[in-house]
């Protein structure tokens, strides 16, 4: 059995081709397909934390903020230390509405990595919810 491997003989994570695709669908705008293999990847590998970022991000830019959540929610949950996840996760909350865990999602992404675009987005972000 290879290493990635586990009960059963399956595998652990997806393959290469299925993260390439997910991540083709995504980058070129196919948010629908994205959400799709999403969906597929996530129900077979539900530990695999960038299947879950991609997937709620997909869903964030079909406008589909409420599906998105649980997504987001997860993708967090796997990587509590991934600061982009975090991001997604306050764009969603933000438009649910939900303003004050929307800015405690940036300001935690912020204490994770403080790089000048991270700070730009969430300051965008916060002056649109009224907070600077």
């Amino acid at each position: 059995m290879d290493a990635k491997t586990q009960f059963g003989g399956r595998k652990k994570q997806p393959s290469q081709a299925e993260l390439g695709g997910l991540l083709g669908h995504y980058q070129n705008g196919r948010y629908g397909d994205a959400e799709m293999l999403g969906r597929s990847i996530t129900q077979r590998y539900p530990r695999h934390q960038l299947s879950w970022k991609v997937l709620g991000a997909a869903l964030n830019q079909a406008r589909k903020f409420q599906e998105s959540l649980i997504p987001n929610q997860k993708a967090v949950d796997l990587d509590p230390k991934d600061a982009e996840a975090r991001i997604i996760l306050g764009s969603t909350l933000q438009q649910l509405g939900r303003l004050e865990q929307a800015e405690a999602s940036y300001k935690k992404a912020i204490r994770l990595c403080s790089s000048p675009l991270l700070l730009g987005n969430y300051a965008a972000r916060a002056r649109k919810i009224g907070r600077c």
